[in-house]
């Protein structure tokens, strides 16, 4: 029964968002469409990892610095099958590594909140999170700076292969990528998950090549 109620709720949930998203819906565990105030992820629970996370950076909003952040990570409840923990982190040498920013929600305090559920973290090497992967979350905020208004899709290239931490078997991605795009550009970014001093336009790639990685088409 269990089972049963959580696939009924799974298809209502994306089917409710479907008109919304421009990404491929399934309807199964590996993508649960789940829906937050400041952005909406696709959740994998095979790999107890989001698939994607898609979010609005505006100009008007990094003007508004009123969230303060209290680095309160916590279960996602909204998860009908239940999100990683924070304990799977514990001793594996891995930063809980957000893919929606915490620096981009700064006009709301509820965004900022959110932005801790463990849903929207990914086990990423230290080195990676502070490094150039927070060089590539400046780097968009920039460019909304620029133009006013960007959106985001990101994720961990996800398979049954890789490496997993805690007991619910959080996936480490050895690959992550970044959609920046608005109506005049799209760039996009392919980056291992380890320490890089290169420049971000070493990580550019087309976004076919990006999509023959992840498995999908995205519909931008």
């Amino acid at each position: 029964m269990k089972s049963l109620i959580t696939s009924v709720l799974l298809l209502c949930n994306t089917l409710c968002y479907s008109q919304m998203l421009d990404y491929p819906q399934l309807t199964d565990l590996t993508n649960q469409i789940i829906k937050h105030k400041g952005y909406v992820l696709s959740y994998n629970e095979t790999c107890e990892h989001a698939n994607w996370v898609k979010y609005m950076v505006t100009k008007a909003d990094l003007d508004t610095t009123i969230a303060k952040r209290k680095n309160n990570f916590k279960e996602d409840k909204d998860v009908p099958t239940g999100s990683a923990s924070l304990a799977d982190y514990k001793g594996s040498g891995y930063d809980r590594g957000h893919l929606a920013p915490a620096a981009t929600f700064v006009d709301d305090q509820g965004k900022m909140d959110e932005s801790f559920y463990m849903s929207n973290m990914s086990p990423q090497h230290p080195s990676f999170n502070r490094g150039i992967w927070k060089k590539l979350e400046n780097y968009e905020r920039k460019l909304a700076v620029e133009s006013d208004t960007v959106y985001v899709i990101t994720g961990g290239v996800l398979h049954e292969r890789l490496e997993t931490i805690g007991e619910n078997n959080v996936c480490v991605p050895e690959l992550y990528y970044k959609i920046i795009y608005n109506d005049t550009f799209i760039m996009c970014f392919i980056l291992k998950n380890e320490k890089s001093n290169d420049a971000l336009y070493m990580f550019k790639q087309p976004l076919e090549v990006l999509e023959n990685e992840v498995g999908w088409k995205f519909k931008l």
